[in-house]
């Protein structure tokens, strides 16, 4: 099995929805702000933080005097995802011309992804006896990113309540790591129970300091870092480019539909560039028949995974484009409810996620979301989003799965989203350059959402 994993940004699903927020631009380019200007808080305009496990922590049986070994081994998939990621906003500026929404934002970004396969948890736990004859791979591959984002975004409506929206990004990489070989094999003799290890492994980094090599063995033995403050404001080196797609439509019967298509792209890694290399074989016997210490397991495989220095090596890091799809209608006055699709495209596995979302329209202060979200590795997932509006004060927070801001222990999925913004010209004289005009109601309600501002008069069923 070799994996080949890229760059993962998993994001906040609630937030898809509730276009009162600013920072929801962020995961749909053509959505535009109502007001004419929009400014984030520098650094707090949008903290974002999101964590993927395959299995949640309390799970393991950490701390237990006796752990089922069958049983925790059994919650492992195929191929299992540990992603995590930080997003920090540092600026953003919006600026609206009648029906041309322009935004320009600043963000710092930090990913890290880990696949791998069920079959070293089936060994750990089991130990080798019930694998002999077989060969088991690992399946690992790592990718790791921290970079610097600055994105130009412009939406327009085109008239009948359809907008469109590009933003174009620019990527610095500050410090990566990428496996782009991952053979990690075990294999159990059926009459000695020997086990043998084989590995062939190529990790590339780039993070600014010297290797230092065992002359012994040519093995890396440790690294001297040189990082420092410059090294991540303002540093243009390491560069790469993408780009964010997007639409969304309100029909005249009320029902709203969205799509996004984010992080076509790739970053280039060619500063502070270090390859390691692992290619060896290893066979282990032990001292029984089976590996039944977690210590002997762990200490066989450190003794693999002596990497050798390959020098600077060049290298690429695609992001993983991701796909967001949105409907919603008006269920009663003030109240909609819709339902998002996410999908991720990664050859190491496709992380995807649906929600369904109540959430709030046309409310001029005070803004809400209640949501339900299922992802491939966590079914109970409920999610609350609030924003407030004190005059050109805008603050919101939201979350995937309210249960893991409590008990982070026992979820496996998690997302927290933190911001504060400015808005100004939002008041009517703003809004006579909106394209207005009636349209039927439904038959419950006395107005109908409208993409450009949140909710329009209607004429209870007169054009």
């Amino acid at each position: 099995m070799c994996l080949h994993i890229s760059v993962f940004a998993q994001q906040n699903m609630t937030l898809y929805q509730m276009h009162e927020i600013t920072q929801s631009n962020s995961l749909n380019p053509a959505v535009a702000s109502d007001c004419k200007w929009n400014i984030g808080f520098p650094v707090l305009g949008n903290i974002s933080v999101a964590a993927g496990l395959p299995i949640a922590y309390n799970d393991l049986g950490v701390g237990k005097e006796y752990i089922d070994g069958d049983k925790t081994a059994a919650l492992f998939k195929s191929t299992n995802l540990l992603s995590s990621n930080i997003s920090l906003n540092i600026l953003t500026i919006g600026y609206r011309a009648g029906d041309t929404y322009y935004q320009f934002t600043m963000n710092e970004k930090v990913s890290a992804k880990i696949s791998f396969s069920n079959d070293p948890i089936e060994l750990a736990f089991k130990g080798n006896a019930p694998y002999t004859g077989t060969v088991l791979d690992a399946g690992i591959a790592l990718s790791l990113s921290a970079y610097s984002e600055y994105g130009l975004n412009i939406a327009h409506d085109f008239g009948n309540d359809l907008w469109l929206g590009a933003r174009a990004k620019l990527l610095f990489g500050k410090i990566g790591a990428h496996s782009a070989n991952n053979i990690l094999s075990f294999y159990t003799d059926p009459e000695t129970y020997a086990l043998t290890l084989k590995s062939d492994l190529i990790l590339n980094t780039s993070i600014p300091g010297v290797m230092e090599i065992d002359p012994s063995d040519e093995t890396v033995s440790g690294f001297n870092h040189q990082l420092k403050v410059g090294h991540f404001i303002f540093n243009p080196i390491n560069a790469g480019g993408a780009i964010d797609l997007g639409m969304h439509k309100t029909f005249e019967s009320g029902w709203k539909f969205s799509a996004s298509v984010l992080n076509i792209g790739m970053i280039n890694w060619n500063k502070n560039t270090h390859q390691l290399y692992q290619k060896s074989t290893l066979n282990y016997t032990g001292p029984t028949p089976t590996i039944n210490s977690w210590k002997d397991f762990t200490d066989t495989l450190k003794s693999v995974l002596n990497f050798k220095y390959n020098g600077n090596k060049s290298f690429s890091q695609w992001l993983t484009p991701e796909i967001m799809l949105g409907v919603s209608y008006p269920v009663v006055e003030y109240l909609r409810a819709g339902v998002t699709g996410y999908a991720g495209i990664s050859s190491a596995g496709n992380p995807w996620a649906i929600t369904a979302t109540a959430f709030t329209d046309n409310t001029s202060n005070v803004y809400g979301a209640l949501s339900y979200t299922v992802t491939n590795s966590s079914f109970v997932n409920i999610g609350v989003g609030l924003g407030f509006s004190l005059g050109a004060f805008n603050i919101h927070a939201l979350t995937d799965n309210i249960i893991a801001v409590f008990s982070p222990v026992s979820q496996k999925y998690a997302t927290v989203q933190f911001g504060i913004n400015f808005k100004f010209g939002c008041g009517e004289e703003n809004r006579k350059s909106n394209k207005y005009r009636s349209v039927p109601c439904p038959s419950f309600s006395h107005s109908v959402l409208n993409s450009s501002r949140g909710s329009i008069p209607c004429a209870s069923g007169k054009r």
